[in-house]
């Protein structure tokens, strides 16, 4: 046991050190995945300048060409790389009543709270143990495996730290057996991509939203949180025949990566396509339950991404001050 984890933390330290080595060497793609700095714009466009699709020192071929990417996203030799293999793929997911699970994450959270912690991971949890039918007494198991596994796509494309590799199987095996136990559940692979990048979308909504807000804003904010933020930056795409795009040829299982932007996003991944309902409903919920119970909700303190999530680049934290709306002479708010 000793020796394979020794093995595993070697394997990731050399696996994280090549991509810096390569980000060090001018490689665009590589500094991506380094997922150093806020703004992607400057990597994103010089990946665009190095070619329509280009050989990576990663291994990857790169593209951040509209046409190219559309044309590989399409191709019938062309996978997606799933996040768990040999899981069952990403299906839709139903949507419970969000608002009393919502009510009891405000009444809890108090008038300064994290965005990530007490609202946007625990609603989406929540939700997604209420569809898998998952009994009170599994509620925290469930959530802490849930977790655990939030770096399934993200670990795709960029090695982690071996303590979170570490955690991985055993989340999965907890999943599993908690999922079995209710007929008709989704996989774990929807359970894990469904509350990561649930969670993502309901802070980065909230966070574009001006308080007080009107009920009617609600909806739209979510669709421009999803047009400008999508789910993930990067499809991880996998060749399963030798195929020629963009003048090059592609050896069968040669890697590729695609850059997304906001528009593209959502409607690239099959995954998101199917988790898209239910990603609107957790926002909304959050959102309108927000806009129903304070007049302000401002930063506390700026928020941090996650590290190591360059396909995702989801919010680690996200400190708030929030003011309740003034009460009526009968007891109630505005």
């Amino acid at each position: 046991m000793t020796t394979a984890l020794a093995e595993l933390g070697e394997r990731l330290q050399r696996e994280y050190g090549t991509l810096w080595l390569h980000r060090l060497k001018g490689d665009p793609y590589a500094s991506l995945l380094c997922d150093v700095g806020d703004d992607q714009g400057p990597l994103r466009a010089c990946v665009r300048d190095t070619g329509r699709l280009w050989r990576s020192g990663t291994g990857s071929w790169v593209t951040a060409d509209p046409a190219t990417a559309a044309e590989l996203l399409a191709h019938p030799a062309v996978a997606h790389v799933p996040a768990l293999p040999g899981e069952a793929p990403v299906t839709a997911v139903d949507v419970p009543d969000l608002g009393p699970l919502c009510a009891r994450l405000l009444d809890a959270a108090g008038p300064e709270f994290d965005l990530v912690a007490d609202v946007a991971e625990p609603l989406a949890t929540g939700a997604l143990a209420e569809v898998c039918a998952v009994p009170g007494t599994e509620r925290a198991r469930f959530a802490e495996a849930v977790a655990d596994c939030a770096t399934v796509q993200d670990a795709v494309v960029c090695p982690q730290r071996l303590a979170t590799a570490r955690r991985l199987p055993r989340a999965l095996d907890t999943l599993r057996s908690l999922l079995d136990a209710a007929p008709g559940a989704p996989g774990p692979a929807t359970v894990a991509i469904g509350a990561r990048t649930g969670a993502d979308l309901v802070v980065r909504t909230v966070l574009r939203a001006r308080f007080p807000l009107p009920v009617h804003e609600v909806a739209p904010l979510v669709e421009e949180a999803l047009r400008t933020e999508p789910p993930v930056w990067i499809a991880p795409l996998e060749a399963r025949a030798e195929l020629e795009s963009a003048g090059v040829r592609i050896a069968s299982g040669d890697r590729i990566a695609v850059l997304l932007d906001g528009g593209s996003g959502p409607a690239a991944f099959p995954a998101h396509r199917a988790l898209a309902p239910f990603h609107r409903a957790l926002a909304g919920a959050a959102l309108a339950a927000l806009a129903g119970r304070y007049a302000e909700l401002r930063p506390g303190a700026p928020a941090v991404r996650r590290p190591r999530a360059p396909l995702t680049r989801g919010p680690a934290r996200a400190p708030v001050r929030a003011a309740a709306a003034p009460a009526t002479r009968d007891g109630g708010e505005r």
